[in-house]
């Protein structure tokens, strides 16, 4: 997904009434952005702004110093952009297109206006909810940072027995709850829950219908081979966790699921691995 941030032409007016966290909020999320190369462009006529520069210098409030110092130095680091190029990118907010832009603002007045990083991942997957599906299997890597996706991922949303454009925002909304779901399941593994009960634990918190595979003989096919990083040895883990979709008058044996493992340290940087999107196996 090739992405553009843009800076708000206003945002020294969003600096000003921001509180320290909001700004350290917003630190971080420009931290990441350029720590991962995502273009971030601002306007001329923004960086020209006296009010800007006499807010970042200002020593009035004295804990916010070291905040000021660094958005100084990310403002410097972003791509300037002349007004006309800059109304440009603006315009395709919002919009499905090559290139999705979202805006660094606290004005909370759309989806797509950005000041943490999950509002960046929030807005990122409001874009993935109208791709169509190839496109929507190869951008869903990095919107869900604490998931890894098999690259046979998209063979297998194939396999759903209904519409995908039926389907994908439930296929999203099991993704969230998933990615968000990242720490628990590791809590869980180190206080030696089985699959049984983290899935019971699982449907209480987000209320999708989830289990571990009844049958074993059909465990084969939800079996992933990694390298431990840890243990530099290749590892064979069981995606056989699944979350089921909403049957909707259809035959319980073709209820559409999501097959995963939630993650061992060492294995892929211990992020949940998810191996099939698609019919019941």
């Amino acid at each position: 997904m090739e992405k553009v941030i843009l800076w708000e032409k206003e945002i020294e007016k969003d600096f000003a009434k921001a509180s320290e966290n909001e700004l350290d909020d917003l630190l971080e999320l420009v931290r990441f952005v350029q720590k991962n190369g995502i273009q971030n462009v601002i306007c001329k006529s923004t960086l020209d702004k006296a009010e800007l520069w006499e807010w970042l210098y200002s020593k009035e409030q004295i804990e916010l110093n070291d905040i000021k110092r660094e958005l100084s130095r990310r403002l410097e680091k972003a791509e300037c952009k002349e007004e006309g190029e800059y109304e440009e990118f603006f315009g395709k907010i919002g919009k499905l297109l090559a290139i999705k832009v979202l805006l660094l603002s606290f004005k909370g007045e759309s989806i797509y206006y950005i000041s943490t990083i999950a509002e960046y991942y929030a807005s990122l997957r409001n874009y993935l909810a109208l791709e169509k599906k190839d496109d929507f299997c190869n951008d869903l890597q990095e919107c869900f940072p604490n998931i890894f996706f098999v690259e046979e991922i998209e063979t297998t949303v194939n396999t759903l027995n209904r519409k995908f454009e039926d389907m994908r925002e439930e296929i999203i909304e099991h993704l969230v709850c998933i990615n968000d779901y990242y720490r628990k399941f590791s809590d869980m593994l180190e206080n030696h829950k089985s699959y049984r009960e983290i899935a019971k634990q699982f449907i209480i918190d987000t209320g999708i219908d989830c289990s571990p595979q009844a049958g074993r003989e059909k465990v084969q096919a939800l079996k992933e081979t990694r390298i431990n990083e840890i243990t530099g040895q290749e590892e064979t883990v069981v995606c056989e966790l699944h979350t089921k979709f909403k049957t909707f008058n259809i035959d319980k044996e073709k209820q559409d699921r999501i097959y995963f493992f939630p993650g061992k340290q060492g294995i892929l940087g211990g992020r949940i691995i998810v191996k099939h999107i698609g019919t019941h196996l």
